[in-house]
């Protein structure tokens, strides 16, 4: 008599409010961590998202999101996957990508945008034999707040330009003002030298909560530069840097780095202990700066991206 063989039985549904999503992501050096996630992914806006956990027979295994929105380079949507070794081999990972794919349609998006630790061989393999493609790769560093002092005369600004953060009393107006100079600047980013969808208000206000986050350069009253902050990891007093940009004509005379001391200083000064940031490979002078500064490199992330036929 032939030995019976059993198929596991995997389930994709909505992430919950008691999922811990760090355990699901456990052992990804890229992960971002739950705090940031939930932030992106707490307002509902024009874009359809979603937050999904896979679970075979019953327990969970596996991780995706997914952004159905062209805010990644090229107009591609963003999504994510993951599964946990355990549970790899057994259809959870081409569940949860046909689910990012249910989100991130032909119809909204050219394609999809994901990244993961570029050290990992077999996550390489795996993407490569979901029909993803091999892309450009960001460098994730980290600065310990405690060394910063040495640099604080770094914090310098060009004649008529102001270092200070968006007004504490900042009203609707101030915001909405910002996020024209966010969109403005993100364009012109080596991240989305391909053009991309601007992000909208509601997601940019989900992760940008309070006006201490965002250091910004002021000239005539107009913002000509920031940094922004999100919070990544309350708990460890951990933070990530979500955006630092500058207009053009005052690139080249340090005004990046003395935003970046000038904030990092700040919130030193009220208990955060470390930064983290993403940069991507070839942006020589925001590298050379974060150098500077003292951020230690980490995990490499690798961006991957599955385009749909033409």
């Amino acid at each position: 008599m032939s030995a019976m063989t059993t198929t596991a039985t995997v389930l994709v549904r909505a992430a919950r409010d008691d999922d811990d999503l760090d355990a699901l992501n456990a052992g990804l050096r890229s992960w971002y961590g739950q705090s940031l996630i939930r932030d992106m992914f707490a307002t509902a806006g024009p874009a359809p998202t979603a937050i999904l956990v896979a679970e075979v027979d019953g327990v969970p295994a596996g991780y995706a999101h997914a952004v159905g929105r062209g805010l990644a380079d090229g107009r591609r949507g963003m999504g994510h996957v993951y599964v946990l070794p355990q549970h790899r081999r057994q259809g959870v990972g081409r569940a949860l990508m046909q689910a990012v794919l249910d989100v991130c349609t032909r119809e909204r998006v050219p394609g999809v945008m994901f990244q993961t630790d570029d050290a990992d061989p077999l996550a390489r393999e795996i993407a490569l034999a979901h029909g993803m493609a091999l892309a450009g790769v960001h460098q994730e560093s980290t600065l310990d707040l405690a060394t910063l002092e040495q640099h604080r005369h770094l914090v310098k600004a060009p004649a008529g330009v102001e270092l200070r953060p968006l007004p504490q009393d900042c009203d609707e107006d101030q915001w909405r003002a910002f996020e024209q100079v966010y969109n403005r600047l993100m364009r012109d980013t080596p991240d989305v030298s391909s053009g991309a969808e601007d992000m909208p208000y509601e997601t940019l206000r989900s992760v940008l909560k309070e006006p201490w986050q965002v250091m910004c350069a002021w000239r005539d009253d107009q913002i000509v530069g920031f940094t922004a902050i999100a919070v990544r990891d309350p708990a460890a007093r951990t933070l990530n840097t979500w955006l630092t940009a500058v207009d053009r004509d005052l690139r080249g005379h340090g005004l990046a780095t003395s935003l970046k001391v000038a904030q990092a200083l700040a919130l030193r000064d009220v208990g955060w202990q470390r930064i983290v940031t993403q940069n991507m490979e070839g942006n020589a002078p925001i590298l050379a700066s974060n150098r500077r500064l003292g951020f230690v490199p980490g995990v490499a992330l690798r961006d991957l991206t599955f385009d749909y036929p033409a």
